[in-house]
């Protein structure tokens, strides 16, 4: 079935091919072998950090990202000049897998790259990785009009945007960006993801003997359950989700519960819907554990906010405009989950999420489909050639 689908579109676009796609393949199995499960970055980040200055970078640089994270590690940042007068653009991916990393095992076929099934591959995100260097060279080596490029490569992107979040956006002077670190085929554009919150919620209730004076206890769990079961969970719209994902809580089967742990998140695509959902749990809590006579504490954080770009918006339209090159049809999408493009959309720098030709992410069945893995090297190079086209004259 994917032959049927991926053969006719490489065949329609076989003698358009603008990128080394063995070079490709071998930086990819060069980074894969490289450990690099969060907080542990730094060997990856130097490698990457030579290699930008092996082809061209004005300036690289890797922060001290890990003095305020811990681990080893941190983002790494180059400057790459244009050939027209416009506002640089952000290429990002992350040098972090999750676990996991040690021991890969490759099995290469002629279509894809994947592992034994003992452990992760890498593909998110060191296909992300591949495609931004091989972009880069590929605008050089054939004198294609481009922007000034920035790039940056974070860590502890698993861990919650983590160093994104500490990077120095001060540094950017980009307007756009293209986060390349999606799920996805050829020809989809993620164009929207949510805000997310993180929550915590303890309930304290008194501890007694179950079996002797279970009247003079509180149960915690059954504050914890009854709040719960006074919620909605799931896919509540088109727009947000809620999940309780950790509930801890009791010692023995004889002794009634006097604390239980719940964590949970909300996301929507509807800020407001999230921030509501927020306040609604949050009384619901503080409710039940006043009826049974118990107490509550209740955190919340907000992980990131949401991004939505229109169909207008000079990347989205450079990077339609490069699917379609290929005699592909653009697909705007959203997706559930976030990624390092909401963080630097939030500091003003709209940031459109690009596939990289994975699939199975975050499992032992994960790998890298070869000809999707190509095809978004090609839309990259495309698109980036789209914006000069659009936002400035070669010098």
């Amino acid at each position: 079935m994917v032959i049927c689908i991926v053969l006719p579109m490489l065949l329609g676009f076989q003698r358009q091919q603008l990128v080394n796609r063995e070079r490709m393949t071998e930086l990819f199995l060069q980074l894969v072998q490289i450990d690099s499960g969060s907080e542990n970055e730094a060997e990856i980040g130097q490698f990457v950090a030579d290699l930008l200055k092996r082809i061209g970078a004005e300036e690289v640089l890797i922060d001290d990202a890990s003095e305020k994270l811990g681990g080893t590690g941190g983002n790494v940042f180059a400057r790459f000049k244009g050939t027209v007068s416009a506002p640089p653009v952000l290429l990002s991916a992350h040098l972090d897998t999750v676990a996991p990393t040690k021991g890969i095992r490759i099995v290469r076929t002629e279509t894809e790259i994947k592992t034994d099934g003992t452990t992760i591959l890498g593909a998110d995100n060191k296909a992300g990785i591949v495609l931004i260097i091989e972009a880069i060279q590929t605008l050089q080596e054939r004198n294609l009009p481009h922007p000034p490029i920035e790039v940056v490569f974070t860590i502890r992107e698993e861990k919650g945007l983590l160093g994104a979040k500490v990077f120095d956006k001060t540094k950017l002077k980009a307007r756009y960006g293209f986060i390349v670190d999606g799920a996805g085929k050829p020809g989809d554009l993620i164009v929207g993801s949510p805000t997310h919150f993180r929550f915590e919620v303890t309930f304290i209730g008194k501890s007694a003997h179950a079996g002797v004076e279970p009247e003079k206890g509180i149960n915690a769990i059954v504050m914890a359950s009854e709040a719960i079961s006074a919620m909605k969970w799931g896919r509540l719209d088109e727009d947000t989700t809620a999940n309780v994902g950790v509930i801890e809580g009791g010692q023995a089967m004889n002794i009634v519960p006097d604390r239980c742990r719940i964590v949970g998140e909300f996301r929507s695509h509807n800020p407001k819907r999230a921030e509501g959902l927020l306040a609604e749990w949050k009384s619901i809590c503080e409710k039940v554990a006043q009826k049974f006579g118990g107490k509550v504490e209740f955190s919340a954080e907000k992980s990131f906010d949401a991004i939505s770009l229109s169909p207008n918006e000079p990347i989205v339209k450079a990077a339609m405009r490069a699917v379609e090159s290929l005699g592909l049809k653009p697909n705007l999408k959203r997706m559930g989950g976030g990624t390092d493009g909401n963080v630097f959309t939030a500091h003003g720098i709209r940031c459109l999420v690009l596939p990289t030709g994975g699939e199975n992410y975050h499992s032992t069945s994960e790998r890298l489909v070869l000809a999707d893995f190509y095809a978004m090297g090609e839309i990259l190079v495309r698109a980036l050639v789209e914006l000069a086209k659009g936002n400035g004259s070669e010098k």
